[in-house]
């Protein structure tokens, strides 16, 4: 009966949802439920402004602070897109926009780019779990720069670019997009470029370089929740630096302090957290039993075992480390479901390879 209850509610909000925005635009901060609506009069890379007739009153809205556009006339399936996103449904993400996209009016290219940029999301999802459809999605994200230079979803699809290229290790297109990052008005998204080009430092195997960045990065001053989450990003990279260069100790006092600092809604910097901890627990071969416990956290925490390819790797780990501390029946579960979850990552990939 409550399951019911919450379903018809969700459509009933839904519903509302879809009319509303049939008769004005409105856009939602970030961690704002209430929207403002009004007509959208001006679109930039870096801001959205919303015009109320009534009293010609003006919102500004800097891209870094959107969460959501919702257009007037737009196609009735984008409610149903988003909630797709949200609940990890990325097939029917992707289906969805395609029907948007056909269903939208020709002359809004705004529209068109939010619906592109909803794909986009969802095509980084798959690519997470599947390296086969990182190609795809990179194409995708390259059309999306090229086509819409000055939509306010610029910036963030060049972050998602530069995550995707980190996944295939391709640091040259990674470090290009991470250092348009760092062009913004923004702090939060300075940082972030800042901590991304010292991870393409790290891929490449320049780890003094990278610490100095990433140091710069932990001690940037930081007020909002966003930038203080980019602190503790640079604050993974000291701890991945630190481990690289034998500080093993240290490495570990960072990791966890990340793990206390960290907030709920910080999900993939805890799965990474968890993962780095597990691997500096590893380094030495004398604290497995530390290892498959940190290892542990992102398979078993349902917000953390959402970062796929964090979890697959977490999976991998754990399918070696299990028979190491006498449980081989445990490793054999872990494979087994890191191949059946992960069909295509390159971890399951590696495990049928036997490294």
């Amino acid at each position: 009966m409550k399951t019911t209850t919450l379903f018809t509610t969700f459509l009933v909000c839904l519903s509302a949802t879809v009319a509303f925005s049939a008769d004005i635009d409105t856009v939602y901060r970030k961690n704002d439920p209430k929207g403002f609506g009004g007509q959208i009069t001006k679109v930039s890379k870096t801001e959205v402004v919303v015009t109320q007739k009534v009293g010609n009153k003006e919102e500004h809205f800097p891209a870094n602070e959107i969460s959501r556009v919702e257009y007037q006339n737009e196609p009735p399936a984008l409610g149903l897109v988003r909630g797709n996103l949200i609940s990890g449904h990325y097939a029917e993400v992707l289906t969805g926009c395609q029907e948007a996209s056909a269903a939208a009016a020709a002359g809004n290219q705004n529209l068109k780019g939010e619906i592109d940029y909803l794909s986009i999301q969802a095509l980084a999802r798959l690519a997470q779990a599947d390296a086969e459809k990182i190609a795809p999605a990179m194409e995708k994200m390259t059309a999306f720069v090229n086509t819409y230079r000055d939509h306010y979803r610029f910036f963030p699809v060049q972050l998602i670019m530069a995550e995707t290229a980190l996944l295939k290790k391709d640091a040259i297109v990674a470090d290009s997009a991470f250092r348009r990052l760092q062009e913004t008005p923004w702090l939060e998204y300075q940082l972030i470029g800042k901590s991304g080009v010292a991870r393409t430092l790290l891929l490449e195997g320049k780890v003094a370089e990278a610490k100095t960045l990433f140091d710069e990065v932990a001690s940037a001053p930081a007020t909002s929740p966003a930038e203080k989450t980019c602190q503790m990003e640079g604050m993974l990279g000291q701890a991945k630096c630190l481990e690289k260069m034998n500080q093993v100790d240290q490495s570990i006092e960072v990791l966890k302090k990340i793990v206390n600092d960290a907030t709920a809604d910080d999900n993939r910097l805890l799965a990474q957290t968890y993962l780095q901890l597990g691997n500096t627990y590893s380094v030495d071969g004398q604290r497995a039993k530390d290892a498959v416990l940190a290892y542990l956290h992102v398979d078993v925490i349902p917000a953390l075992a959402t970062q796929a390819d964090l979890h697959a790797e977490a999976l991998f780990n754990l399918s070696k480390l299990w028979p190491a501390i006498g449980q081989p029946a445990r490793g054999a579960e872990a494979s087994a479901k890191l191949q059946q979850e992960y069909p295509s990552s390159e971890w399951t990939k590696k495990l049928e390879g036997g490294e």
